[in-house]
């Protein structure tokens, strides 16, 4: 089925987070559809394939101002993921696109939009009001549809990047606890058969309370509340420099000059406390030539996705990449 192209209005309002969930998911049915004739064309000349899609959004927009280009990386010459990072949002629609094995958007409750993360690696989702959220596999998110009242439900783990409002502070319930801002970025882990919960702040402050009784406590950069379900306790610590390795939310500067994946997997191992595998060994001879800049490991791993034509798999701190590796 051949799906039609959005409007620049659709796509601005996508973009925005103001868009209604029928263009929302318009929008990501037409990127799907973009991304598969992409793989069809793989050895397509880059400047050719890079010339055809902004022909697509050129005919779009009937000679209005062209929507400002986004782009994520600063190596443009790398194979057709080039490409497919540059137009319409392609940013945001790479990261935040559902892959074939995810529950996608579900009005389970009148006037709410609940989301859960069944895929094996974490996904990048943007909240009407442009809040980024990375969900771990298995987290879920719900919220009012209007979103005049920035309150979401949550459970799992995830990192939130919250869109400043001054007017009107954004507030998690996840569990016990309910966590509430005005714009920062921090971690939160509220695993239901988890014995405690916690928030972590990466940058701006938190406030962590829980929902039925004590005070709040405030959180600053480093900081960590940790709640005792059993005990109904709350204990905030200061986590200590780490100089040797970071958690896969906080981000990082690379550079790979035509690096063996084998090398690259051995760095991400030791930068991230994780274990990156190869189901099939040929992808260790593949060879990676990019710059991540100021990059966390969910959106590291999708870049190489890209480039390599794999796709990763996480459980716990076990990501495996799969694919026919580099010829």
């Amino acid at each position: 089925m051949k799906h039609p192209i959005p409007s620049p209005e659709t796509l601005h309002r996508y973009l925005s987070g103001t868009c209604t969930e029928t263009e929302r998911q318009l929008v990501n049915e037409w990127y799907r559809q973009l991304e598969s004739e992409h793989a069809a064309e793989a050895d397509t000349d880059e400047e050719d394939l890079y010339g055809r899609i902004q022909n697509r959004i050129a005919e779009q927009e009937s000679g209005e101002s062209r929507v400002e280009l986004f782009v994520v990386f600063r190596n443009y010459a790398l194979r057709v993921a080039a490409a497919l990072f540059i137009g319409l949002g392609i940013l945001y629609f790479f990261y935040y696109k559902p892959s074939e094995n995810l529950s996608y958007i579900q009005n389970t409750v009148p006037n709410q939009v609940s989301f859960h993360n069944q895929d094996k690696k974490i996904i990048r989702y943007i909240l009407p009001d442009s809040t980024l959220v990375w969900l771990n596999p298995g987290a879920r998110i719900s919220y009012q549809k209007s979103f005049s009242v920035r309150n979401v439900q949550f459970s799992g783990e995830a990192f939130f990047d919250v869109k400043p409002d001054k007017s009107r502070p954004f507030t998690i319930y996840s569990g016990e606890l309910k966590t509430r801002v005005l714009g920062t970025s921090f971690h939160v882990r509220a695993n239901a058969n988890d014995k405690t919960c916690s928030v972590t702040v990466a940058t701006g402050m938190v406030e962590v309370g829980t929902v039925k009784k004590g005070k709040p406590v405030i959180l600053r950069p480093r900081q960590q509340a940790v709640f005792a379900k059993k005990d109904q306790k709350m204990t905030v610590q200061t986590l200590p420099e780490k100089p040797f390795y970071n958690e896969s939310w906080e981000a990082v500067s690379l550079v790979f000059d035509e690096i063996l994946m084998s090398e690259v997997a051995e760095k991400l191992n030791r930068i991230f406390q994780v274990n990156i595998e190869f189901e099939d060994p040929a992808i260790k001879k593949c060879r990676l030539k990019v710059d991540f800049n100021n990059q966390r490991l969910p959106e590291i791993l999708e870049m190489i996705d890209a480039l390599l034509g794999t796709t990763y798999q996480m459980e716990g701190g076990k990501i495996t990449l799969r694919g026919e590796g580099c010829h």
